[in-house]
């Protein structure tokens, strides 16, 4: 089998697993409160436009939005664990190979990269310059930038451990940083000097490095199983995903918040799904992100229905993801032997998340409380909240299971 065989089947296999995810999240509930989002976010947008004062720092901010797209440098290689033992001898015969992961990633950042830079567009225009040349050519010039932080990333990879691996991203993301700032600003000139700077730097720096070193086969294929990784941690928010590695992580300092969860009672699965929502997984770290998502939403949109939307989103966002605790022990033999129903079971996965959401209610309630002294904009929030907890744990819930696990014997 050819190398250019072996990528397209490599890809072929990823993106046919990747479409059967995407299906069942396309069929959930997510992706339409992503649409109201998109809806009301772009009216809202453009309200506030209308209103931001002259001395904003749009370019600073589109350039920070910008560096975190532009800057990551994300290599897909669809490489597995096996390859390490027979790709040593054969880097030359597998440029091919490489070459078209390089442009598959390319591809994928650019596209990523447009996008936000079609969204940050009227921003543009309302605080930099109306002038639409300016704005197609900073577009071209973000985009050869992506591709040169991408070809400089591919030949740090080959860097061994050392100080000099430490030293080549900084300065690659510092170039990336002052680069989009000054063809956001419209600093032609600068921009033009800092252009050749980036190429002779290429040349210079970082393009012998391939003649220096070997490529790092294991560090690419790690990199490639945390993207893997990450896809499946996403999808595993929606289904159950086999291939997901289970993680346990040691929170001491989320005790108290454990014993709040667990309570006096002696209810196994109280006491096993608290823990699996702090230390397992990223459950915890989800919730933790999405209310500080959440708290920072109430404390900067104004009150009305902007806020209150913005409420409710996150709240089903979290219900959602969070739902994905319900099999966390399904393939652990030993809980089969608990003389505990699998009724009890749901009914205190039911309880429990109920109180992880009232608790997020709570928060949200009250950063909205601190930002306008409002009890009418702070109890709208409070009750669209808990009536929106009820009804998914009351009857969402069941429904969004019973397409995904076998939940109860008798009523899936």
């Amino acid at each position: 089998m050819g190398v250019k065989t072996l990528w397209k089947e490599r890809a072929n296999e990823f993106w046919s697993m990747a479409i059967k995810y995407l299906r069942y999240i396309g069929n959930s509930g997510f992706l339409f409160s992503i649409y109201v989002a998109i809806l009301v976010g772009s009216f809202y947008y453009g309200q506030l436009l209308k209103v931001l004062p002259e001395n904003f720092p749009a370019v600073e901010l589109m350039t920070i939005i910008l560096f975190f797209m532009v800057g990551r440098g994300k290599i897909r290689t669809f490489l597995k664990y096996p390859d390490a033992n027979f790709l040593l001898p054969l880097e030359q015969r597998f440029r091919p190979y490489i070459q078209r992961s390089l442009l598959y990633s390319y591809t994928m950042q650019a596209f990523n990269v447009l996008v936000i830079l079609l969204v940050l567009g009227p921003l543009y225009f309302a605080q930099v310059t109306s002038e639409r040349a300016s704005y197609f050519a900073s577009i071209l010039l973000i985009l050869l930038l992506t591709g040169w932080n991408l070809f400089a990333r591919w030949e740090e990879l080959r860097v061994p451990d050392g100080r000099k691996r430490k030293t080549l991203p900084l300065i690659r993301q510092a170039f990336i940083l002052l680069t989009l700032y000054s063809i956001l600003q419209g600093f032609w000139i600068v921009t033009g000097v800092l252009v050749v700077g980036l190429s002779v730097l290429y040349m210079v720096v970082y393009r012998p490095l391939a003649a220096q070193h070997t490529l790092k086969w294991e560090r690419l294929i790690g990199l490639e199983t945390d993207a893997l990784m990450l896809f499946y941690r996403i999808a595993n928010m929606f289904v159950e995903v086999p291939q997901l590695n289970r993680k346990v992580k040691n929170r001491t300092w989320a005790t108290p918040f454990l014993n709040l969860l667990t309570g006096p009672s002696g209810n196994i699965y109280r006491y096993m799904y608290s823990r699996a929502f702090i230390r397992s997984n990223d459950y915890f770290g989800i919730f933790l992100r999405l209310t500080i998502i959440g708290i920072v939403l109430m404390l900067i949109l104004p009150y009305g229905m902007l806020l209150w939307t913005a409420n409710v989103l996150i709240l089903y966002m979290t219900a959602i993801q969070l739902t994905t605790m319900w099999p966390h022990y399904d393939l652990k033999v030993w809980v089969d032997l608990y003389p505990v129903s699998r009724e009890i079971r749901f009914e205190t996965f039911q309880n429990m998340l109920m109180k992880i959401m009232l608790i997020q209610v709570g928060l949200f309630t009250l950063a909205s409380y601190l930002k306008h002294m409002s009890f009418f904009q702070s109890g709208i929030v409070l009750i669209t909240g808990i009536f929106l907890v009820l009804a998914f744990v009351r009857i969402v819930l069941f429904k969004q299971l019973s397409k995904r696990f076998e939940i109860i014997a008798g009523r899936s």
